[in-house]
């Protein structure tokens, strides 16, 4: 599942101003720093604020610290303005933009790392509205809720002995890279058919992770089963969909297994997770071949 973060930092296409904002209470009181993003769309002349603020913090005190900010409804970093100065468009043509003129539209994006009652949603939301604000709070409730809608990329066909050494935390750093995938442990939910969710996350998934280690080679139950289900998919299809992860073993015993499997590139477990995870996002999101 995407985190609150993963979030903040890929939403919200627009060019964008960034920085470790520092505040202070009424009372001089500095607090830890949030970030803050001030988002700039040249189009409709306009810029709104988004901002993280991390696990842990007095989420109150922080949303009433920054509803009293000076900066925040000028929707600048600083006293002084903002330290960068844009320029859109061909020089000394009408169509030039800048920085400069964009109005703020008072809207504020809260990404917060806590699961807030709703409650205490509500109350942010009118306390903005006092302050003059529109205010759009994402907690993690939002990011689980973002992470169910979301069509998972990959499958990842694996021997439950594996779990705890490779792939579920292979599952989870390519769901921080955005690359959902379909992983029986946060997949599968009380009262499913199994067999019926798993051939569903195979058939809709765009690429099929085949964790190739001894356990799934010896396995002949459902690794079997999953990988004669995939195998078939790629030959209908008549495009590549399996992405194979060596982990432990060796060319002549993935031979012994499948000829065809020992003649794709694979990837080794070698790598490392997060190099790993990189690689195999990067594949699963190419155009299909």
């Amino acid at each position: 599942m995407a985190t609150v973060r993963e979030y903040f930092d890929t939403d919200l296409k627009s060019l964008s101003v960034r920085a470790d904002w520092r505040m202070h209470r009424l009372d001089g009181v500095e607090l830890s720093p949030v970030t803050v993003r001030i988002s700039q769309d040249f189009d409709a002349n306009a810029k709104f604020w988004s901002i993280f603020m991390p696990e842990g913090v007095d989420v109150r005190c922080y949303v009433l610290t920054i509803f009293r900010t000076p900066e925040t409804p000028n929707c600048v970093l600083t006293a002084e303005g903002d330290p960068a100065y844009v320029e859109m468009g061909f020089a000394g043509c009408s169509e030039g933009m800048s920085s400069a003129t964009l109005v703020f539209t008072k809207r504020i994006f809260l990404y917060i790392d806590a699961l807030l009652d709703p409650s205490l949603r509500r109350e942010i939301t009118e306390l903005g509205t006092r302050y003059g604000f529109y205010v759009v709070v994402r907690d993690k409730e939002y990011a689980m809720k973002r992470s169910e809608m979301q069509k998972p990329l990959a499958f990842i066909s694996h021997d439950t002995r594996d779990k705890e050494a490779l792939v579920r935390n292979l599952a989870l750093e390519m769901s921080r890279l955005m690359c959902p995938v379909w992983y029986d442990e946060y997949s599968l939910k009380v009262g499913e058919s199994l067999r019926a969710s798993i051939e569903k996350g195979m058939k809709e998934a765009r690429k099929c992770i085949v964790i190739l280690s001894p356990n799934f080679l010896s396995n002949e139950g459902w690794g079997k089963a999953e990988f004669d289900s995939v195998y078939t998919r790629e030959i209908l299809e008549k495009k590549n969909v399996i992405l194979p992860v060596w982990h432990n073993v060796g060319a002549q015993e993935v031979y012994q297994y499948s000829p065809r499997l020992a003649d794709k590139v694979g990837l080794s477990s070698s790598l490392g997770v997060q190099e790993l995870a990189r690689k195999l996002a990067n594949a699963v999101k190419e155009p299909s071949t």
